[in-house]
This record gives structure tokens, sequence and C-alpha cells, in this order.
């Protein structure tokens, strides 16, 4: 059993992967994140001049989505994989993906 991550630099994506996955009977969950840098700045207290002068120079936060995919065969990776690609074009440049092996699950319908 495998937990396969997508990890896109863009939200624009998400939608024909998730079109692409349900259509080959694929589900999962969808987490909209954000990078390390924004939120720590988030988190740190600006001052009140330079603190807005530096959210202009930064630039606009972009989501982060990540889909996350609990699939029972590990050959199913390969298939997730191509369906990314397909759905968007080649995943170079766009995010990446990967899969984590899992040991324990509990309470999904088989």
């Amino acid at each position: 059993m495998q937990l396969f991550i997508v990890v896109l630099t863009e939200d624009v994506y998400v939608s024909s992967i998730l079109r692409k996955f349900s259509d080959n009977n694929y589900h999962g969950t969808v987490l909209s994140t954000k990078s390390i840098r924004h939120a720590l700045m988030d988190s740190i207290e600006p001052e009140p001049y330079f603190g807005g002068l530096t959210k202009v120079v930064e630039g606009k936060e972009v989501a982060r989505p990540m889909i996350f995919v609990v699939v029972k065969k590990d050959e199913e990776i390969k298939k997730l994989s191509e369906l990314v690609k397909e759905a968007v074009g080649g995943i170079k440049g766009k995010g990446f993906m990967y899969s984590l092996p899992i040991s324990y699950l509990e309470g999904l319908d088989e």
C-alpha cells in the first residue's frame, strides 16, 4: 500500500489532474499549502512601514496544492504518475510527485 503525493506550484493544474484521477476511479484529498518562507513572513510581526513594503516587494503568495491518494497496489503509482503528466503536459517546472509506503491504515472502506 502506498500514499501518492503531488505537490504543485500553482492551483491551475488541480482540476485537470482530479478529472483524470476521477475518470480512472482514483479518489483522494486536496490540501492548499504555503511555502515555509510565506508561513514565516505571516508569523513575524513586521514594522508598520517596512512590513507593507516587504509584502509589495515579495509579491503575491501563490497557493501550492497537494493531492493525496492512497492505493492498495504499488503498481498503481506508475499509473497515477502517468495521469498527472498527461493532465499537466509533464510535471517538470509545475511541481513534483512522490510516494510513501503505508504500513498501517484503518478506517477506509475496502
